[in-house]
C-alpha cells in the first residue's frame, strides 16, 4: 500500500525560474558590441572592461541602484550561469530583509571617523569622540581592516584582543576597554544605518571585562585645608618673574578647581571671561557666581562656592588687557578672553609641573591611602568627595554640577554613597 509523502511548507520559497523572453534578449545581443550581453529580460547585464577578459555582472534590485561584481570567469557560458546565480541570490537577500552588500571594516570605519569628525566640530562630546577616533585608527583598522563587517566572528574577536594586548604591553584596565568595545559598536552602528549590515545579523563584540581600575588619588578634608592655607605662602616664591607669576596663577587655580568640581585641562582652560557670571535667586535674595564650561560632556552651567570667588578677582586684577578694577568690571565686559593666564596675557601650555613643586613643598606628593601620587585631576575628586561626605549633596545635583552621570558617580564613590544612605536611614 503506497503511502502519500507529507509536504513540508517552505518558510522561503524557491521562486520558480523565470520565463525567458528570448525574442528580446536575442534583439539585444544583437548590438555590435560583442562584449555586453543581456540575460533575464536585460535585467541582467553581462560585460568586460576594456582591459580585461573577465566578464562583469551588474544588476538593478528595488532600491534602483546599479549592484555590480565580477563572475571570476573567461568563459561566457558559465559566467552566464554565475551571473544569474547572483541575481537570484541578490533578490532573495533582498526579500528576507539581509542587506545585498556588504563593506570591509575599513571603509565602514574611515565613513564613521567622517560622522565622528562632523560631531567634533559641532561640539558634541569632543573628549570621547577624541578617544573614539584614536581607537579606530590606532588599533580596530590595523586589525578589522580587511574583513567584511557582517564577517566578524567570536574567533576573529579573540584573536584581534589578544593582538591589541600584544600592542599595547599590558592588560587594559576595564574603562579601557570599555573605550574600545565602543568604539567599535559605532563602527558596527554606522554600517547598520547605512544598510550594509543587518541588525539581525550575528557580528561578534569586544569583551568590555578587564582588570579593575586603581582608584585616584584624592585628599582628605584635613590635607585640602592644608592646601589651601599654604597656596598663600607658595604664591608669593619663585626665583624668577614667570615663576613668580607662575605661582600666583597655580595658587587660582588650585582654588577654583577645589571650589567648583572643573576638569583640569581643556575643561577649565578654555574658560573665558564672557562665561563667568552672576546668579540672584529671587527667593533668598543671596548671590552666587556661576560658570559656563565646555568639556567633556558638553556644556553645562555650575556654581563656584563661596571661598573661590576671591581668585576671580585676583585674575581679573592682575590681567593688565582686562583693564579691570574689580571683578564686576571684568564680567560687565563680557569679553572673550581667557581666565587663566599670566598677567601678560599668555597662557602656559600646562601648570603639572609647578602643581608638583607645590604638592612637594607642601609633603602632599603622595595619596596615604592608595600610594599613588597626587595631579590635579586629584582636586576633581577631592571635590567629589567632600560634596559627599561634608554637604550631603545628592548625587543627582553633584552629577549636574560636575558634568558626569550618575552612574559613574556611584561606580567610584559607592562607598560614600552607602554610608550617606545609611546615615539617613538610621
Amino acid at each position: 500500500m503506497r503511502t502519500r509523502r507529507k509536504q513540508t511548507q517552505l518558510l522561503f520559497p524557491i521562486p520558480a525560474k523565470p520565463i525567458v523572453n528570448w525574442e528580446f534578449v536575442t534583439k539585444l545581443n544583437s548590438k555590435e558590441n560583442t562584449n555586453i550581453i543581456y540575460l533575464r529580460d536585460g535585467e541582467v547585464v553581462l560585460y568586460k572592461h576594456a582591459r580585461s577578459n573577465v566578464w562583469q555582472v551588474r544588476f538593478k534590485l528595488f532600491d534602483r541602484q546599479w549592484h555590480r561584481h565580477s563572475t571570476k570567469h573567461y568563459n561566457l557560458q558559465f559566467a552566464r550561469q554565475v551571473a544569474c546565480e547572483m541575481y537570484d541570490e541578490a533578490r532573495f537577500k533582498e526579500r528576507i530583509g539581509v542587506p545585498v552588500v556588504s563593506r570591509r571594516f575599513d571603509t565602514v570605519a574611515n565613513r564613521c571617523l567622517q560622522d565622528i569628525d562632523r560631531e567634533i566640530q559641532a561640539g558634541i562630546k569632543a573628549h570621547t569622540n577624541k578617544d573614539y577616533k584614536r581607537v579606530i585608527n590606532k588599533y580596530l583598522i590595523p586589525f578589522f581592516g580587511s574583513y567584511m563587517v557582517d564577517n566578524i566572528s567570536e574567533q576573529v574577536v579573540s584573536e584581534y584582543e589578544q593582538w591589541r594586548n600584544n600592542e599595547m604591553g599590558i592588560t587594559p584596565k576595564a574603562s579601557t576597554l570599555m573605550t574600545h568595545a565602543s568604539a567599535y559598536s559605532r563602527v558596527i552602528k554606522s554600517a547598520i544605518q547605512r544598510g550594509w549590515v543587518s541588525a539581525n545579523s550575528p557580528i561578534a563584540f569586544l569583551n568590555r571585562r578587564g582588570r579593575a581600575s586603581t582608584p585616584r588619588a584624592g585628599f582628605t578634608r584635613e590635607e585640602v585645608h592644608k592646601l589651601l592655607e599654604y597656596l598663600p605662602e607658595f604664591s608669593n616664591g619663585g626665583h624668577t618673574e614667570l615663576a613668580r607669576d607662575m605661582r600666583k596663577l597655580l595658587r587660582d587655580y588650585v582654588e577654583i578647581l577645589i571650589a567648583t568640581g572643573m576638569r583640569c585641562g581643556k575643561e577649565s582652560m578654555n574658560l573665558q571671561w564672557k562665561h563667568v557670571d552672576w546668579y540672584d535667586e529671587a527667593a533668598t535674595g543671596k548671590r552666587y557666581l556661576c560658570l559656563y564650561v565646555n568639556g567633556k560632556t558638553g556644556g553645562r552651567q555650575l556654581i563656584v562656592r563661596n571661598f573661590g570667588i576671591a581668585a576671580f578677582e585676583r585674575l581679573a586684577i592682575r590681567q593688565k588687557d582686562l583693564i579691570a578694577k574689580n571683578l564686576n568690571e571684568a564680567i560687565k565686559r563680557r569679553t572673550t578672553i581667557r581666565v587663566f593666564r599670566l598677567s601678560d596675557g599668555t597662557q602656559p601650555k600646562s601648570l603639572h609641573t609647578t602643581f608638583r613643586w607645590l604638592l612637594h613643598f607642601a609633603h602632599l606628593t603622595y595619596d596615604t591611602k592608595t600610594k599613588q601620587q597626587r595631579t590635579l585631576y586629584s582636586l576633581r575628586h577631592a571635590y567629589a568627595t567632600l560634596a559627599l561626605m561634608d554637604d550631603a549633596i545628592d548625587i543627582h545635583t553633584l552629577a549636574r554640577q560636575m558634568g558626569t552621570s550618575v552612574g559613574m558617580l556611584e561606580k567610584h564613590y559607592s562607598k560614600l554613597t552607602a554610608t550617606m544612605a545609611a546615615e539617613k536611614l538610621a
